[in-house]
C-alpha cells in the first residue's frame, strides 16, 4: 500500500476555511442575538415611556381634583402616584440602559470578527507564503537525469584552464602586501 503525502499547506488552509466558515456563522448568530436584544430594549423602551406618560396623567389629573377638594384620601392617592411616576422613571432609564449595552455589545461582535478575519488573513498569506518558499518536489524522468549527469563532466573540463589563469594571478597580488606593509608602518610611529 503506498501513503499519500499530506501536503502541510492544503492542510492548513482547509483548517483556515473551516474556521473562517465558523467564525461567520457565529457572527451572524451573534449579531441577530444582539439585533433581538436591541429590539426587546426599544420594545420595553416604548412600553415604559408610554407608562410613564399615563402615570404623569394622572397625577396632573389628581392634582387638579385636590385643588377643588383637599382632604387625606386625595393626598395618599398623590402621593402613590407620585411614587408611579418615579418607578416608571426609573423603568425608561433602565430600559435606555439595556439599549446603551446591546450597541457596545455589538461593537465589541463587530471587533472580534474583524479581528478573526485579520488573523484568518494573515494565516492564509502565512500559507500561500509558505507554498511559495517550498514548492511541492516533482520527479524529472530517468532520460532527463542522465542527460543532467552528462552535462557536468562537460562544464568540468571547461573549468579547468580558468583555474589555471588564476594561478598565473596568484604573483600580481603578492605585491599588495608590501604596500599594505608600508602603509602600516608609518601609523605604527604615532
Amino acid at each position: 500500500m503506498t501513503k499519500k503525502k499530506l501536503d502541510p499547506v492544503a492542510l492548513i488552509n482547509r483548517e483556515i476555511e473551516a474556521l473562517e466558515s465558523k467564525v461567520e456563522k457565529l457572527r451572524e448568530k451573534l449579531m441577530a442575538d444582539a439585533d433581538n436584544a436591541i429590539a426587546k430594549a426599544k420594545e420595553q423602551a416604548e412600553k415604559a415611556r408610554q407608562r410613564f406618560q399615563e402615570e404623569q396623567q394622572k397625577l396632573k389629573d389628581l392634582q387638579a381634583k385636590a385643588r377643588t377638594e383637599m382632604d387625606a384620601t386625595l393626598q395618599r392617592q398623590i402621593d402613590k402616584a407620585n411614587k408611579a411616576v418615579e418607578g416608571a422613571k426609573e423603568l425608561e432609564i433602565d430600559a435606555r440602559a439595556l439599549i446603551l449595552m446591546a450597541k457596545e455589545q455589538i461593537k465589541e461582535l463587530q471587533a472580534d470578527y474583524k479581528r478573526a478575519r485579520a488573523l484568518a488573513k494573515a494565516a492564509a498569506d502565512a500559507a500561500k507564503d509558505f507554498d511559495k518558499k517550498n514548492p511541492p518536489e516533482k520527479k524529472a524522468p530517468a532520460k532527463k537525469t542522465a542527460a543532467k549527469k552528462a552535462a557536468p563532466k562537460k562544464a568540468a573540463a571547461k573549468k579547468a584552464p580558468a583555474k589555471k589563469s588564476a594561478a598565473r594571478k596568484a604573483p600580481a597580488k603578492k605585491s599588495a602586501p608590501k604596500k599594505a606593509a608600508a602603509k602600516k608602518a608609518p601609523a605604527s610611529d604615532s
